[in-house]
């Protein structure tokens, strides 16, 4: 039975597949196998304003013959590019033969099969199927990797494939009681058995202790600590080691700081950085105030540095940060505030929202009403200024179901395709419907192409690159599409 796979879309970093693009996502689809070309792939419902993808989706392998199949992914982003593929082979199993005789008999063996009946058999009680812990012995078996392999047999005699799992026998342990009655260590280099630094112990089976161990005498650097123990017959554990690093001793230097001084990016010298007033104090832990006038936009680098009462100066301390340009802020209230649905209709002459204020942050209801076509469309909103200067406007995208009836119906069949293209679209219409009219509409809410002509063939090779509006007039209503050129 063929099953519906679930893909986890994270896993194809749909987001990555373009270098250093920020547009946002618009549409994804997918293939088996074949590609289709762009745009020609199955598509899936997604958040078109999203920058990146992460989410689950049901992907169908119903029609797909059993076998070894490959599924490709790709995105389409806001300018019209599509990504690269991204791809995973998956098998369709054939669907099961259901076998409802009851299992009647269980056996298995190791490494080499004796032949079907002559295993070891697992006492069991008949049913359709088992799942249960069974306990089988080792014994006899060497050390070493061996297979186990289980099969069973029906009330119709027949006997399955076998399951199998791979085990390791390890060799018996040498148990050894006896207590331990020395132990030492050494660095570096082995003395020989018996000849390293004696540790004190109590005589036991096991030790569990934390011991002291001088590094006085070795140099600076890294070390390696090996400790062994010797039981009470006379026979030495294997060592233990452990890695460690000697570091120099801490110049202790007790004058207190007298002086600070920073400056930025070009050192200007010793004792020519611009003063921090302080209190002398052997440590400095406290907040300044650093003036950053006269800076240029662009990132710079502050190095501070402090000088003690042996008229000594530390190495510097130093932060990278960025000087912002700074906003052109205009204070004029918004004296009011417009918005349009796909096609501008020039400023002011929008519909009006009731607004006040030095900026706008408020819950908007537009009604749409029933005029709206079937499919994709954009909100436009933007703002006027006491200064008379209108802003520039902010853009959300939204999409208008079909009513029910048989014209939204129709309507949900119409298919456009390549989407994206660079040169032509092709609208495939449902029986009876008719084109009465096309247009195409841009990213600032401009009509770039509008026709009467009743073909099921557009050029839009004059068009730029970018996101349009396809709206498509039929005797049955509107649709209206996103379409990507490129």
């Amino acid at each position: 039975m063929k099953a519906l796979y679930t893909l986890i879309l994270s896993c194809f970093y749909i987001g990555l597949s373009w270098s250093q693009n920020t547009a946002d996502i618009v549409s994804l689809e997918y293939f088996f196998d074949q590609d289709p070309g762009v745009g020609l792939g199955t598509s899936i419902d997604i958040d078109p304003d999203a920058e990146t993808i992460n989410q689950s989706f049901n992907i169908s392998t119903s029609g797909l013959p059993s076998g070894t199949h490959t599924l490709f992914l790709r995105a389409l982003n806001a300018n019209g590019k599509a990504s690269i593929a991204e791809s995973k082979t998956f098998r369709v199993a054939p669907s099961s033969d259901n076998n409802t005789a009851d299992i009647v008999e269980a056996e298995y063996y190791f490494d080499q099969d004796p032949g079907i009946g002559n295993g070891t058999v697992i006492d069991l009680v008949n049913a359709a199927n088992i799942d249960e812990t069974v306990a089988i012995s080792t014994t006899g078996l060497s050390p070493g990797t061996h297979h186990l392999f289980v099969r069973t047999k029906n009330s119709a005699n027949a006997y399955s494939l076998y399951e199998h799992k791979t085990f390791r026998v390890a060799p018996a342990a040498d148990n050894n009681t006896s207590d331990i009655v020395e132990a030492e260590y050494y660095f570096d280099q082995d003395p020989g058995v018996g000849n390293g630094t004696a540790i004190d112990l109590v005589d036991a089976t096991s030790i569990d202790e934390a011991i002291a161990v001088s590094t006085t005498g070795l140099s600076l650097g890294t070390h390696h600590l090996f400790v062994r123990t010797k039981n009470s017959a006379n026979v030495y554990s294997l060592y233990e080691h452990k890695s460690f690093r000697v570091a120099p001793a801490a110049d202790n230097n007790m004058s207190d700081i007298v002086e600070a001084e920073y400056y930025f990016d070009q050192d200007p010298g010793v004792g020519n950085g611009t003063v921090i007033d302080l209190v002398d104090a052997a440590s400095i832990d406290e907040a300044v105030t650093v003036s950053t006038i006269g800076l240029t936009t662009g990132i710079h680098q502050l190095f501070i540095r402090v000088k003690n009462s042996n008229n000594e100066y530390s190495l510097y301390e130093h932060k990278v940060f960025r000087i912002a340009p700074t906003p052109d802020v205009n204070s004029a209230s918004i004296v009011a505030a417009e918005y349009f649905i796909d096609i501008d209709p020039g400023l002011g002459n929008a519909n009006s929202l009731n607004v006040s204020g030095d900026s706008l942050d408020d819950d908007l209801t537009i009604t749409t009403l029933g005029s709206l076509a079937q499919g994709d469309h954009y909100l436009f909103i933007r703002v006027l200024n006491a200064d008379n200067t209108w802003s520039l406007y902010e853009a959300q995208y939204f999409e208008i179901s079909g009513t029910l009836g048989i014209p939204s119906e129709d309507l949900s069949h119409i298919k456009i395709f390549p989407n994206p293209t660079s040169s032509y679209l092709s609208i495939d219409l449902p029986n009876q419907t008719e084109i009465e009219s096309l247009q195409v509409i841009d990213m600032t809410g401009k009509v770039v192409l509008k026709t009467h002509d009743r073909s099921q063939t557009l050029d839009v090779t004059q068009l730029s690159n970018g996101v349009y509006l396809l709206q498509v007039k039929t005797n049955y209503g509107t649709l209206s599409k996103r379409i990507i050129k490129n």
